[in-house]
């Protein structure tokens, strides 16, 4: 992803937050407020670092919201859930920039460039528990649009007890690693769970070629 699609993907994020308001009526709170986030976003220009947005200008959304980095290119997004069937969430931008995730674990991503169609990933049961072992698998379309399937044997461990800071606020969490090992090499997941096994904050591989996205459970309800 170029810095210009990054900056793309941050115009998105005006866009969902005002499709979260009426249709009708320019004035509702949710379309103001994008229109607000928009210029904190969007006025960095001349290929300044994104802003993030403050918690305060996020909790007027009304809705859960998840922040979304991925160093290698710089790219900023904001994501709020679109759908669910059971463990299984979606959360997208405006868009169309999605991001699945099954029982609190990255599965599937879409609109963001090289994606993840499909893999086979663990629990959260699986990775609060030190020791555990098991195989995960990522497929990824080739340049024919052909499904190439990537996996790995992974064991997790506990990396101690830490306090994280998310956009202000402070949370205490366990913080998990799980080690993975395969036919693309290796790579490093990492997750904070809070006391009530909820993932706070991960980092997870993407595609090896860019590495991993970070994730922030930013705003927990609406």
């Amino acid at each position: 992803m170029t810095r210009g699609i990054g900056f793309a993907i941050l115009g998105a994020v005006a866009l969902t937050l005002g499709a979260c308001g009426s249709d009708k009526g320019q004035s509702s709170p949710a379309v103001l407020f994008g229109k607000t986030l928009a210029g904190v976003v969007m006025g960095n220009g001349g290929g300044a670092a994104p802003a993030q947005v403050s918690r305060a200008e996020l909790e007027k959304l009304g809705t859960p919201v998840i922040m979304g980095t991925i160093a290698s290119s710089g790219g900023l997004l904001y994501l709020v859930p679109i759908s669910q069937q059971g463990n299984v969430t979606t959360w997208s931008t405006s868009n169309d920039i999605t991001i699945t995730f099954k029982d609190d674990v990255m599965s599937q991503t879409r609109g963001i460039g090289p994606d993840i169609m499909e893999s086979a990933t663990p629990s959260r049961s699986q990775l609060q528990n030190p020791g555990s072992t098991y195989r995960r698998s990522y497929a990824y379309l080739d340049g024919g649009d052909r499904l190439v399937r990537f996996t790995y044997d992974c064991a997790v461990s506990f990396a101690g007890a830490e306090t994280i800071t998310v956009v202000g606020r402070q949370h205490s969490t366990r913080h998990m690693l799980e080690q993975c090992t395969g036919n693309r090499g290796q790579f490093t997941n990492e997750y904070w769970f809070e006391s009530d096994g909820k993932v706070r904050k991960s980092k997870e591989l993407l595609v090896t070629e860019w590495g991993p996205i970070e994730l922030f459970r930013v705003i927990d309800r609406g």
